[in-house]
Parts: C-alpha cells; structure tokens; sequence
C-alpha cells in the first residue's frame, strides 16, 4: 500500500510542479504503475488465498483420516479384549 500512495504521489507531482498543468505522457506513465502494482497486488493476494484454501483442505482431510484409523484402533481393541476388562 505504501509503495502505491508513493507512486500515486509520484504521478500527480508534475501537476503541482507545473502550476496546474501536467505533461500527458509523465501522468499516464505514473498510473500505468499504479496500476500495474495494483494488479500484481490483487493477483498475489488471490493466488494467497487459494493456495491457503487448498492447504487447509488438505490439512483437513488428513486430520480427518486420522481420526478415522484412531476411532477404528480403539473399536478394534475394544472388541477383542471386552471379556478381560470386565474381569
């Protein structure tokens, strides 16, 4: 964010400079950046949160496995060894 407004500040310089008239080209040339580094920055951030979602849904369907073969251990055990507990 900080590197946008700097950029910005960048582009609109040449109209205080020049007393309220710019140069066409400077201009168009500084919010080209700026929008360029915006559409960089969507693009990161999207590319983050899908990367985000994928692992976590990986995390999760493994943590889920997991507990599946625990509960399945534990029935297993429980199932053999219900006569000696009992006792």
């Amino acid at each position: 964010m900080g590197t946008k407004l700097k950029k910005e500040k960048r582009a609109f310089r040449g109209i205080r400079s020049a007393g309220g008239t710019a140069d066409s080209m400077a201009l168009s040339q500084g919010i080209s950046e700026v929008l360029i580094n915006t559409a960089f920055g969507i693009l990161t951030g999207a590319l983050a949160v899908i990367s985000y979602n994928y692992y976590t849904n990986r995390i999760d369907k493994l943590t889920y496995s997991l507990d599946e073969i625990g509960f399945s251990i534990v029935q297993t055990f429980a199932a053999k060894h219900s006569g000696q507990m009992s006792a």
